[in-house]
């Protein structure tokens, strides 16, 4: 009686591959199952599957990589359970024997690696293909960057050999959305790699949300980052957005106070600080870590343009903010600021 398993193997394989092996994995036949599991059946399946999403056809656009790897490799993959299977030897046996399938699939192999931390069989890919990370003008990278926004990911691609000014300089890798999302996320280690690489980082616009979302060390990378440009940003230009910026977290705040000399900046600061307690939960505490530094007690009573500091703050009371102003008048007032013009119901709540 004839039986499948008297085929040669390499007619065996493309009868499976042809067909549908998960059916044939599914009977459980030992003989099959050790052939299926394979590498030059993988590599002939993988070829076949290539075919019918016409694979070697040129990729045009960033999602032609995600629906090949969904039509080419995810099949093998939901057989095996994992992407395991993609080893250093099928990589090797696949570029050797299917030279054409392997570079039209080097990307979404590329991906699949890496995706799931595999770096040297990722490199193996990148060493015996054609592939080109810098694809769609960066928009490649920036999708695995997205993805693994990791340390190991940005060394990988560094000794790859991806240039990141020039992909940078393109637009659509390390843009202000993905910047700013490593910002609030205090990632300074990702940041700092990519200034290591020369990219002149956005300062003012990352330091915006930089101070409501960050740590200190990320704060101080970015002003650092800026120094010696045009037009860079200053720890005195810093406290003042620190202050007109009702987010800044207290502790970003007190480090970059203390990063300032006494000067007439502080009662600006201070002043600024009053008028936004309203808006800001943390204001009076950040008057109070203001106050403590050397010598402020000097400087933050100083007038400004002809105005002491409570002449300013009852400029701008109402009904609905003098209560949170209240606390910075009696604190002016204990520092020996004068109370001359000051409405009677302001002296009653200061009392």
């Amino acid at each position: 009686m004839f039986t499948l398993n008297r085929l040669p193997s390499p007619a065996l394989v493309r009868v499976i591959a042809y067909s549908d092996p998960a059916t044939w994995w599914a009977l459980g036949d030992s003989y099959i199952c050790a052939l299926i599991n394979s590498t030059s059946f993988r590599c002939g399946w993988v070829s076949h599957l290539a075919k019918g999403f016409r694979a070697p056809a040129a990729i045009t656009c960033i999602e032609d990589i995600d629906t090949q790897r969904r039509k080419v490799l995810d099949p093998v993959t939901s057989i095996f359970g994992s992407e395991a299977w993609i080893s250093g030897n099928f990589v090797r046996a696949l570029s050797a024997n299917y030279p054409v399938t392997f570079n039209a699939i080097a990307l979404g192999l590329v991906k699949t690696l890496l995706l799931n931390g595999d770096r040297n069989t990722a490199a193996l890919v990148i060493q015996r293909s054609h592939a080109r990370l810098d694809i769609f003008d960066g928009r490649f990278v920036r999708d695995l960057v997205v993805q693994r926004p990791e340390m190991w990911m940005l060394q990988w691609l560094a000794v790859s050999g991806l240039d990141f000014e020039e992909l940078y300089s393109r637009g659509h890798c390390f843009d202000m959305s993905q910047l700013t999302d490593w910002v609030m996320a205090s990632r300074v280690e990702l940041l700092r790699f990519l200034a290591g690489r020369g990219l002149r980082l956005p300062v003012r616009s990352l330091m915006e949300y930089a101070l409501g979302h960050s740590q200190p060390d990320l704060v101080e990378f970015l002003i650092s980052h800026d120094s010696g440009y045009a037009h860079e940003l200053s720890w005195n230009d810093l406290l003042l957005m620190a202050c007109t910026e009702a987010s800044t977290r207290l502790d970003v705040f007190v480090y970059v106070a203390s990063k300032t000399e006494p000067s007439i900046v502080w009662a600006f600061a201070a002043a600024c600080l009053a008028s936004h307690a309203m808006a800001d939960d943390c204001a009076y505490k950040k008057f109070m870590a203001l106050r403590s530094l050397p010598n402020a007690a000097e400087w933050i009573v100083k007038p400004i343009r002809g105005q002491t500091p409570i002449e300013r703050l009852c400029e701008r009371l109402t009904y609905e903010n003098i209560a949170h102003i209240s606390p910075f008048i009696r604190d002016y007032i204990a520092l020996g600021v004068s109370t001359a013009n000051m409405p009677s119901i302001v002296s009653a709540l200061c009392q």
